[in-house]
């Protein structure tokens, strides 16, 4: 495990649905926020990011059965709150008018510069003339910067979008077995390097309450003899639906799983 050997999670998995897993995770930030969902998850949130007041008016209302007509205002401010952040973050997420020209020139300067280049092509043909041919290099030279500088900024503003909305889609925490069941290796074929393992999770996520989740998953044999009851590590499940979209989490350096393993302990 590397890096991760230092938290003693479980071992990592031969093969996992990093694909099918994204897939979902675009479909889900492609959808526009329903109009009826809370203010935190329209803005990219989840209910257990919502400032002190909300917290104290719930700690309030849990406490005593109904609403605490100390904490409503500070309810009510936060309320007001989220509503501020989300319509900033709704602006936010809107193209302004230079990032949609920017948008345009991707498909703008390729255009442009072959019109160029076959102009220049018919003009050195009738001519001759060799300028053409450097007016054609230099040309291609401009378009090729061009292009990939406005391709990174791009690139940059879509990673700025995913980064506001996708923790509101993705979720992170702490998955402990609680029920294990691992296939026989023997098969027609012999003894197998790989196996299944049944797992049964209880996931302590980073926000929001504990849940069970099971899942299989395919380990080389020598792994697999590791896992027991009691083993841990990071997950990643979709806040949609987390009990039946949880599974391995395997990309992540050790100082991101440790902050989650952090984040899960005092949540």
């Amino acid at each position: 495990m590397g890096a991760m050997d230092s938290l003693d999670i479980w071992p990592a998995p031969v093969t996992s649905d990093d694909r099918g897993f994204d897939a979902a995770v675009l479909r889900q930030l492609g959808r526009k926020p329903a109009a009826g969902a809370p203010a935190d998850e329209r803005a990219g949130g989840s209910p257990e990011t919502a400032g002190p007041g909300v917290q104290e008016a719930s700690a309030s209302q849990d406490a005593s059965g109904a609403p605490d007509d100390d904490a409503a205002p500070a309810g009510e401010r936060a309320a007001t709150g989220e509503r501020t952040a989300t319509g900033e973050s709704a602006a936010a997420s809107r193209p302004t008018l230079r990032e949609r020209l920017t948008a345009s020139l991707l498909l703008v300067i390729p255009l442009v510069s072959a019109l160029v280049v076959v102009l220049s092509a018919l003009r050195f043909a009738d001519t001759g003339n060799g300028w053409w041919l450097g007016l054609i290099a230099v040309v291609l030279v401009l378009a090729a910067l061009s292009w990939v500088s406005v391709l990174r900024r791009s690139f940059a503003r879509a990673q700025r979008h995913l980064a506001v909305r996708l923790p509101g889609v993705v979720g992170h925490g702490v998955g402990i077995v609680r029920e294990l069941d691992v296939e026989s290796p023997f098969d027609e074929n012999g003894v197998s390097d790989t196996v299944t393992a049944h797992l049964t999770l209880r996931v302590n996520p980073t926000q929001g309450p504990a849940f069970t989740a099971a899942l299989d998953a395919v380990y080389a044999l020598a792994d697999a003899e590791k896992l027991a009851v009691g083993s841990h590590g990071p997950v990643r499940y979709l806040r949609s639906d987390p009990e039946h979209t949880v599974s391995i989490e395997t990309r992540l350096d050790e100082q991101r799983v440790q902050q989650i393993y952090r984040a899960a302990a005092m949540n």
